[in-house]
C-alpha cells in the first residue's frame, strides 16, 4: 500500500510538472487506486482471491490442542 501511495504521488508530481502529457493521469491515476481497491478487498476475503495466506497460527493452535 505505501508503494502505490508513493507511485500515485510520484505520478501527480510528475504530471503537474509536465505539460505535455495531458490525458495520462487521467488513466493511470485512477488504475492504481483501483488497485489499491482490488488488494485490499482481497485480502479481506478470506477463502477466495488471488492472495493466498496460510493461517499458520491457527494450524498450530489447532496442532496444541490435539491429545497427546
Amino acid at each position: 500500500m505505501a508503494a502505490i501511495a508513493i507511485c500515485c504521488s510520484a505520478l501527480v508530481g510528475y504530471f503537474e510538472r509536465n505539460d505535455q502529457a495531458e490525458g495520462l493521469p487521467h488513466v493511470v491515476l485512477p488504475f492504481i487506486v483501483s488497485l489499491s481497491f482490488f488488494l485490499i478487498a482481497d485480502i479481506d476475503s478470506p477463502r477466495g482471491g488471488v492472495i493466498r495466506v496460510k493461517p499458520q497460527n491457527l494450524i498450530s493452535l489447532v496442532e496444541s490442542l490435539r491429545p497427546q
